[in-house]
């Protein structure tokens, strides 16, 4: 413990800070160029490392923008031609009649816009149909291709082939074709199918060389016919089948009638001559050819598609019987043969001078169950037509009993038919049964 007084002890530590203060500021002034100067600047250094690794200052935020990519896809167009340079195009292409389309697109370099607008020539088409007639079938072999019972059921027909030859009938037919044909070139909704074109395989004029009975042979598919009208049998048509698009009343064989019974469309048809006379510019011609059909009417009854086998044949095909010996005509007696069937008919009926096979809805209903107005029963070229030219009796209402014994006696003229084979047998729709009528819608494959 010191024992000197306060006071004196207070002097001397302020004497002593004067004297300290004045070596430190000495120490400043020297110090910078001094070697030591280097030791405290690296000292610090050290120092000041130490320090900021223990505390280390937050680094500044950073802000990073990430770059949005977008892809598009762009079509770039072909360099535009230093001028347009013509060229032809060829497609193919086949039409709902099944004609294969050919088209060809040329070009050329004309005259300024305006002087090709007013040039018919400058924009053209040229139409070029090009079309094979087939070659008719003559024998045998060609024959049973399409059906291969043709010769079992008629044993003499390759005796027939021998001297048969192709009938005019079949160039007049194809003839018939063309000419529709050229007339509607620029109508394709008018123009035949290729179907409708191709449906005649042959026509054939055969002699039996013992008999000297003549037929005609023809080769074909068959459409349906399902006019005619019958009011001395058939009092109350049906009505589906009366308004059909494709319905007439009216069959090319017709008779005079026996009873007193209307047709059962004339009063249909006085109505659509009341209306042709009340139009606002009457047709003469039509009113004429109403007129005549309501007398027909009248007068004749008709053979009934739906009830009576018959076949048809070409409009062209009328008119020869005196040129030819083999030429058919409405009322001949007929046979049709498809598959192992064979059927008596008569011909009934007459259809499109260009189109060859139709026959009875009845007849094509016994091929086919399915067949209707709107359904052909045989769509090939399988069906074979016999018609014996030139046998046609006094007309009258159909007498089935007596079509097949006169077919039956045709068939035995030229050989008859093969062992297993028979002629068909067709019952009567009409014929009485205890009084009653037989409804043909009920029977043999009506609808």
């Amino acid at each position: 413990m010191s024992t000197e007084p306060p006071g004196k002890r207070t002097k001397k530590s302020s004497a002593f800070g004067k004297i300290l203060l004045f070596l430190s500021l000495l120490l400043l002034i020297a110090l910078p160029f001094t070697p030591a100067m280097d030791l405290l600047r690296k000292v610090k250094r050290s120092i000041v490392e130490i320090v900021e690794s223990r505390n280390p200052e937050p680094p500044e935020p950073q802000i990073i923008e990430k770059e949005k990519i977008v892809i598009r896809e762009v079509e770039v167009p072909p360099p535009l031609p230093p001028r347009f340079v013509p060229y032809k195009r060829v497609d193919v292409a086949e039409l709902w009649n099944q004609f294969e389309v050919k088209t060809e697109f040329h070009m050329e370099q004309g005259e300024p816009a305006t002087k090709e607008r007013n040039d018919r020539e400058s924009f053209t088409i040229e139409m070029t149909m090009n079309v094979r007639i087939p070659e008719p079938s003559t024998t045998l072999e060609e024959l049973e291709s399409i059906n291969p019972s043709l010769g079992a059921i008629l044993p003499d027909l390759s005796t027939m082939l021998e001297n048969g030859k192709v009938s005019g009938f079949f160039d007049l037919m194809y003839e018939r074709k063309v000419d529709r044909m050229q007339t509607y070139l620029t109508r394709m909704d008018r123009i035949l199918s290729k179907h409708n074109f191709y449906d005649l395989e042959t026509v054939l004029e055969l002699e039996h060389p013992e008999t000297g009975q003549k037929v005609l042979l023809l080769q074909g598919e068959m459409d349906v016919d399902a006019d005619g009208s019958d009011g001395d049998r058939q009092p109350v048509l049906d009505e589906a089948m009366a308004n059909s698009t494709y319905y007439q009343p009216f069959t090319s064989y017709g008779w005079k009638k026996t009873t007193k019974n209307p047709n059962p469309l004339l009063p249909r048809w006085e109505k659509k001559l009341a209306d042709a006379k009340a139009a606002k510019e009457p047709s003469r011609s039509n009113i004429d050819q109403l007129q005549r059909e309501i007398d027909d009417m009248k007068y004749r009854s008709f053979l009934l598609g739906k009830a009576d086998p018959f076949m048809v044949i070409p409009l062209s095909y009328l008119g020869y019987h005196n040129k030819s010996g083999w030429g058919p005509q409405i009322g001949d007696y007929a046979v049709v043969i498809h598959g192992d069937q064979v059927f008596p008919v008569i011909i009934g009926d007459a259809g499109p001078s260009f189109k060859m096979g139709e026959g009875s809805l009845r007849l094509a209903r016994e091929i086919n169950p399915k067949s209707s107005p709107y359904s052909r029963p045989v769509s090939d070229l399988t069906v074979t037509y016999l018609v014996f030219p030139q046998s046609r009796d006094t007309f009258g209402q159909p007498d089935l009993e007596k079509w097949h014994a006169k077919c039956a006696e045709f068939l035995e003229k030229i050989g008859g038919l093969g062992d297993a084979h028979s002629l068909h047998e067709w019952s009567d729709f009409f014929a009485e049964d205890e009084g009653e009528e037989v409804n043909p819608e009920q029977q043999d494959g009506g609808a």
